[in-house]
């Protein structure tokens, strides 16, 4: 192919790539039929892989291939127009905001785009041959450069053998193909960007293409190749017949047949230790060779390395990449950290491996999830550095985006909240994603910049009831004409029950009630929207025009735990209205999906929600589906005034067993407040034992040297009973609170034990004692408590025999003060 023909096929190549690439992501954007857009972007995305795979190929000087560029050429203009008027297809179909209006036009489209779809599939299945064909031809290239790559080798019985690949494969292709000679089998997966190879050159007979010479040759070696090729070191084969197609050669080693008369034997590679007199000929009719229907054992060592290096090329490219995602529970430390806010330590959690971007919680919330519900922007955005997934959904279907505009919907909505979103790049667009009614978009406010006019909810709502009462057969498109030069929020409603009118018959009556319609990430009604944000007037509209105050969403959420996810005070106080009028049907202590109430959802960080719910009478002592009480969720909200009144509240009044309740992983609500004395003491002072551990045996001294809160460990000590031996208790790794401190380099918490006098048992896991931990460590001071210790021993080794001095050579602290005080005090003498 000339140099201006191949440049000519690039461009083309490459605009139908980005043309493949758009597609894709408008698929996937089209909301209102993913099931059965689902194989359509599966053949898309082949089709796109193909192409770049077949990019490569054109650009490779290392490939050889004798494609027509006419044949190409034609092929990518045909490619061209069938992803253009999908796209076409694609976005008169997603124009309108209304989504019955988009199913209509789906149905109305649907053979269409299966049309398309053939089409897709076809051409798909062109550049995948010559895909194919390219590798095939470029393979032949290499083993007529290097013929010892067509020869494979073989023994049986002590003679030689030399089987030519046409011989073996390419006069046989029925035999290897059905697999009935192969005894061995060893699978090589390779996988191209399209498809395996195998799978797409049955098409190569139907193609009209303009090859080389040795086209058949190629045809036939490709038609009884399969790239899943299930091969041992020794295969065995059928000898060939008489009539095969063979490259002779001379015999190697002594011949007596015949046919050869070569004297002299020839080492091969792995035989030079073997008498030549071992070796057959690889001649059928020679009388040294064995008669037809004996088998021969050939090891395939050369043609899989030749194959391996075609098939390296950078034409080929797997084309998945699996993420697998890791169950975590909702009190790892990792979760914990993203909810406090604690940028290091998540660092340290993941540098060290003890948490992945991976961990999901059991309601399939990521650590994205978290940070952005929790509006932890300097967090959302060293996860999205690392390349944590923005597409993973929870058991709701909701996207960590979806959290992050949820909360800057919401009535304490910040800045910080909105420029999570900004993060995630989703603002421009996340109406039409939530599929919001117009009666949402006047209750939220969240008018088009491009909608002058801005009806007002009552006037959405009178016409919604003006449509609902129109007889049957009426004609919507006069409707819509009367509206056509005012706001698009009248023409989306009409719209809605005209193509409801085009599905039903004539003579039916429509009817829509926009005043209870669920979005569509939430299932939130417009009520539950104009509580969260807090908009007193419109739900006070809402109600008076018949709205549903009683709805769940899918997640089993009422509308008193929307005000509490937003910490709408004003939106909490009419919804407990309406519990106080219907208690029976409004509960206050509703469970969502998680088993969370009202008081879970207001616990994490709004006092007066939590007052207001107390005061109301909601229940303390209701665990959700992780164990956890409200004080629980207490501890994981922000450090500061507001958790400490929060903990007052829940602490106040009755001291029931929600005080001392443990979770899923053991935890009482004790240990999510070490980061602040103050609530320590409240929780001790309400009845917190101090002699509960989790279910991995660590208590609350341990858990406070990990995090090094060494303020909180030094009231826990001073406030412990005197005599109490817990804080030297071992955990099921057999690690006390002291190593635990030195294992994790705590050592302002470390010298606070050591000062206190009852460290308990100083060897923990593996006979790491604490000086071993110490010398590793490297810190003076700590090293010099450790040895001065009433509770030191001399001399003491790890089960590894590793002294305290040797661990001190390999942390690189064998020097100075270290040096001098394990030479002073540890040495035997």
């Amino acid at each position: 192919m000339d140099p201006i023909t191949a440049l000519g096929l690039l461009s083309s190549v490459s605009q139908l790539i980005q043309a493949s690439s758009s597609l894709l992501k408008l698929i996937k954007s089209f909301k209102d039929a993913e099931k059965e857009l689902l194989e359509l972007f599966n053949d898309v995305s082949i089709f796109h892989e193909a192409l770049k795979g077949f990019d490569r190929v054109l650009r490779s000087r290392q490939t050889r291939h004798n494609i027509s560029g006419i044949v190409i050429n034609s092929a990518l203009e045909d490619a061209f127009a069938t992803v253009q008027d999908l796209e076409a297809r694609l976005v008169q179909m997603s124009k309108s905001e209304v989504s019955p209006m988009r199913r209509m036009k789906w149905v109305q489209h649907k053979s269409s785009l299966k049309k398309l779809h053939d089409r897709i599939k076809e051409q798909s299945t062109m550049l995948q041959s010559f895909l194919a064909l390219a590798h095939a031809e470029t393979f032949l290239a290499v083993c007529s450069q290097h013929p010892e790559f067509l020869q494979i080798g073989s023994t049986d019985d002590g003679e030689s053998d030399s089987v030519s690949l046409q011989e073996s494969i390419v006069s046989e292709p029925s035999t290897l193909a059905s697999g009935s000679s192969i005894s061995s089998l060893r699978r090589i997966s390779i996988d191209t960007t399209a498809s395996s190879i195998g799978s797409s050159t049955s098409s190569l007979q139907r193609l009209s293409i303009d090859t080389s010479p040795t086209s058949p040759l190629v045809q036939n070696f490709v038609d009884s190749i399969h790239v899943h090729h299930e091969m041992d070191e020794t295969t065995t084969v059928e000898a060939p017949s008489t009539d095969a197609l063979t490259i002779r050669r001379a015999c190697r080693y002594d011949c007596f047949c015949k046919c050869h008369a070569q004297s002299t034997p020839i080492p091969v590679r792995g035989f030079s230790k073997i008498k030549p007199t071992q070796y057959r000929c690889s001649e059928p009719s020679c009388q040294g060779a064995k008669v037809s229907g004996e088998k021969v054992v050939v090891p395939s060592a050369f043609f899989r390395k030749a194959i391996s290096q075609v098939m390296s090329s950078r034409s080929i490219k797997v084309r998945y990449d699996l993420n697998t995602y890791r169950m975590v529970s909702e009190g790892s430390n990792a979760m914990r950290y993203v909810k406090h806010g604690n940028l290091e330590k998540l660092k340290t959690c993941i540098r060290t491996g003890e948490a992945t971007l991976w961990d999901t919680a059991p309601d399939g919330w990521s650590l994205l999830h978290t940070a952005a519900y929790n509006r932890q922007l300097p967090i959302v955005k060293y996860l999205l550095e690392l390349g944590a997934d923005t597409e993973a959904a929870d058991v709701g279907t909701r996207k960590p985006a979806d959290l992050a505009i949820l909360k800057s919907l919401g009535a304490d909505s910040t800045h910080v909240e909105h420029d999570i979103v900004e993060v995630f790049s989703q603002k421009d667009d996340y109406v039409s994603d939530f599929e919001f009614t117009p009666i949402h978009i006047a209750v939220l406010d969240i008018y088009k910049p491009t909608d002058v006019e801005r009806p007002t909810l009552e006037q959405l709502i009178g016409l919604v009831d003006d449509a609902n009462n129109a007889p049957a057969g009426t004609d919507w498109a006069k409707w819509k004409s009367r509206y056509r030069k005012r706001s698009p929020l009248f023409g989306e409603i009409i719209e809605l029950f005209r193509a409801s009118a085009s599905e039903k018959p004539r003579s039916h009556k429509i009817i829509h009630n926009l005043l209870d319609q669920k979005d569509r990430k939430y299932c939130w009604t417009p009520l539950h929207w104009a509580i969260s944000a807090g908009r007193t007037e419109k739900m006070k509209i809402l109600m008076d025009h018949g709205a549903d105050p009683f709805i769940l969403s899918n997640l089993d959420a009422n509308i008193i735990h929307a005000a509490a996810e937003s910490k709408a005070l004003d939106g909490l106080v009419g919804a407990l209205e309406i519990w106080r009028r219907y208690p029976q049907r409004l509960n206050i202590n509703q469970a969502n999906r998680w088993a969370e109430t009202p008081l879970h959802v207001a616990a994490w960080g709004s006092v007066e929600c939590v007052r207001l719910l107390l005061e109301a009478g909601a229940d303390r002592n209701v665990r959700q589906e992780d164990q956890q009480v409200p004080l629980h969720c207490a501890g994981l909200s922000t450090r500061g005034e507001v958790r400490q009144e929060i903990v007052n509240l829940l602490c106040a009044g009755e001291n029931g067993p929600h005080i001392n309740a443990q979770d899923a992983d053991g935890r009482p609500p004790m240990f999510d407040f070490l980061d602040d004395p103050t609530c320590i003491e409240v929780l001790i002072n309400a009845g917190a034992r101090l002699d509960l551990l989790d279910i991995s045996g660590k208590s609350i001294f341990h858990h406070a040297c990990i995090q090094d809160e060494y303020k909180s460990l030094k009231l826990l000590l001073r406030l412990s009973p005197p005599g109490s031996v817990i804080a030297t208790v071992k955990d099921h790794d057999g690690n006390s609170a002291l190593i635990q401190a030195l294992l994790h380099g705590c050592a302002e918490s470390a010298m606070i034990l050591l000062e206190f006098g009852n460290v308990g048992d100083v060897v923990g896991q593996d006979g790491w004692a604490a000086v071993h931990h110490a010398a590793k460590l490297g810190n003076v001071d700590v090293l010099e408590a450790v040895l001065k210790h009433p509770n030191f021993v001399k001399g003491m080794k790890t089960i590894e025999g590793k002294t305290a001095e040797v661990v001190a050579m390999e942390a690189g602290h064998w020097c100075g003060k270290v040096k001098e005080l394990l030479r002073r005090y540890n040495a035997v003498t």
